[in-house]
């Protein structure tokens, strides 16, 4: 069994061949999928997605659309996190990197969504950009903190040890297959993988392999092979220990 842990396939990039791209991710072994709709305009979208075999789905809203959201956002949010293909609220956090969304308005829809989150008892899913130091004094200073996970992590190997210490995991992506991620690949290397998941963040991040295209759920199989040479376990043990760590955290 292999998951996805985050995808993105309600993007206008899969309106045209999104049954084939399920297909080929049938085809190699990833046998669940969890779509991540982060903008208040694909949420009908991918609840409807959310009905095919094999795909999971979150509902959040994501720091670059959070001068937009508007109170009725909330309402509907709660609504949609009661469906039950859903398995978290997300992506939420901080992006500092680009800063589409002021920041103190960033910080204000993520305290909202955690609360949120809180309250229905349903983990989140941490969007994280050029941002760790405020995550973490968020971390240390948020009462009943939900469990979740840090997608795409990027920060550095004591941060990780930070975050793991609150019982959150770090979602690994294409870019552990680049020549140029150390990092990445130190953070891998000295996390237990029992707090990581593979995800793919398509149609962004594509690993190495496929760099320069549009990334989709079935080049995954990259980045394990590229953590399980990591953890120097076999692809098979890969695969088996985050998947049981996607469905342990998620309850599915």
């Amino acid at each position: 069994m292999i998951i996805d842990t985050h995808a993105h396939l309600c993007d206008a990039q899969f309106d045209a061949d999104r049954d084939e791209v399920l297909k080929r991710a049938f085809e190699n072994s990833i046998d669940k999928i969890f779509e991540i709709a982060c903008e208040t305009s694909v949420w009908d979208k991918a609840l409807e997605f959310s009905k095919t075999d094999g795909v999971y789905v979150s509902f959040g809203i994501h720091p670059h659309e959070a001068q937009k959201a508007k109170p009725e956002d909330f309402t509907k949010l709660e609504t949609l996190l009661k469906n039950k293909k859903t398995i978290a609220l997300g992506e939420i956090g901080l992006d500092y990197h680009y800063d589409l969304s002021p920041r103190k308005i960033q910080r204000e829809i993520f305290f909202k969504q955690l609360d949120i989150a809180v309250k229905l008892d349903i983990p989140i899913i941490i969007h994280c950009r050029s941002a760790y130091e405020d995550l973490a004094e968020i971390f240390k200073n948020y009462q009943k903190l939900p469990k979740g996970v840090i997608h795409c992590y990027a920060g550095t190997p004591q941060e990780a040890e930070f975050f793991t210490g609150f019982g959150f995991l770090l979602g690994i992506d294409g870019p552990l297959t680049y020549p140029k991620s150390d990092n990445a690949r130190l953070v891998a290397a000295q996390t237990d993988i029992s707090k990581l998941l593979i995800e793919t963040d398509c149609p962004y991040l594509a690993p190495q392999k496929y760099r320069g295209k549009r990334n989709e759920p079935s080049y995954i199989t990259e980045t394990l092979k590229a953590l399980a040479a990591i953890k120097r376990v076999s692809y098979e043990e890969a695969a088996a220990i985050t998947s049981q760590n996607a469905i342990k955290l998620f309850g599915i």
